[in-house]
């Protein structure tokens, strides 16, 4: 039987901030796949087990957050994974755009930097619980 709690994918490319959130994470129970940049990060949420859901900076090198969005939103497999964005670069968007960009995206949640582990963690619990974990051994 699969666990309802699948791994998180982290895309962070401060490896402070995302080895904090990994042991946070970890610490209350749930497996963690990290990434540094976005192309990473699409390899990662294409592998077995799939994460149950992201939790997404956009300002990322090689590929940022809104390429990764775009690339996922075109795929039928990976468009169903919750993604929390985590990040001082959307603190500046007002409550419509955000809402707006959640609905054009599949944005779950947005949360900003800094950013209070707890809330990283309500979200988590929040979004994980929605999405598709399958069984291993079951093709995706």
């Amino acid at each position: 039987m699969a666990s309802l709690r699948g791994p998180v994918l982290i895309v962070e490319d401060d490896p402070d901030i995302r080895e904090s959130l990994q042991n946070f994470l970890e610490s209350n129970g749930y497996p963690v796949l990290a990434a540094s940049h976005g192309k990473e990060a699409l390899e990662r949420m294409g592998q077995v087990p799939r994460p149950a859901v992201v939790v997404l900076d956009m300002s990322l090198p090689v590929m940022d957050g809104h390429r990764l969005l775009t690339a996922r939103k075109g795929d039928a497999t990976l468009h169903s994974i919750p993604v929390i964005i985590l990040s001082a670069a959307m603190a500046g968007m007002s409550p419509r755009d955000r809402a707006l960009y959640a609905a054009s995206y599949g944005v779950a949640s947005f949360l900003g930097k800094p950013a209070d582990p707890k809330q990283v963690l309500e979200a988590v619990e929040r979004h994980s619980l929605k999405a598709e974990v399958p069984s291993a051994g079951v093709p995706v």
